[in-house]
């Protein structure tokens, strides 16, 4: 192989490389979601709670958590357990009880499966509805 051959293979592979490289860059930077550097699961379940957290009464030191698998004996959803304790971390320092014994509830249920659950609870319950099938119910 001549010399000059050689410089030619060469030059041409740098120049794919090159040209590769700026390919993949031009496309993770298309690619890019600045949400995705400061969001995640644990940041997305805090923000859903936010409103409920804000709505409970300051001097409330334990609630109960009511969800799927309350009511829905059969139901046997991972995300139940994980949504329990992202819960708890959301609203520390209350204390979240997976339990319905307590006056004030975080139940995370869907509308319909809410109402099936709140059709067993006492007929002066208040509750609050929050966007994502969260409800705070009041147990007077």
């Amino acid at each position: 192989m001549s010399p000059l051959l050689k410089k030619l293979a060469i030059v041409l592979l740098v120049l794919v490389s090159v040209y590769s490289s700026v390919t993949y860059l031009i496309e993770r930077i298309q690619a890019w979601n600045p949400r995705l550097i400061t969001n995640d699961g644990v940041y997305d379940w805090d923000t859903r709670l936010a409103d409920l957290r804000a709505d409970l009464p300051p001097d409330v030191k334990v609630v109960g958590y009511v969800s799927d698998w309350d009511v829905l004996p059969e139901y046997d959803y991972p995300n139940n357990e994980t949504e329990y304790v992202l819960t708890q971390y959301s609203l520390a320092p209350v204390i979240v009880a997976r339990n319905d014994e307590h006056d004030w509830l975080v139940v995370n249920l869907k509308p319909k499966d809410f109402e099936t659950w709140a059709a067993t609870q006492p007929a002066d319950i208040e509750v609050t509805r929050y966007p994502l099938g969260l409800f705070l119910v009041h147990k007077p």
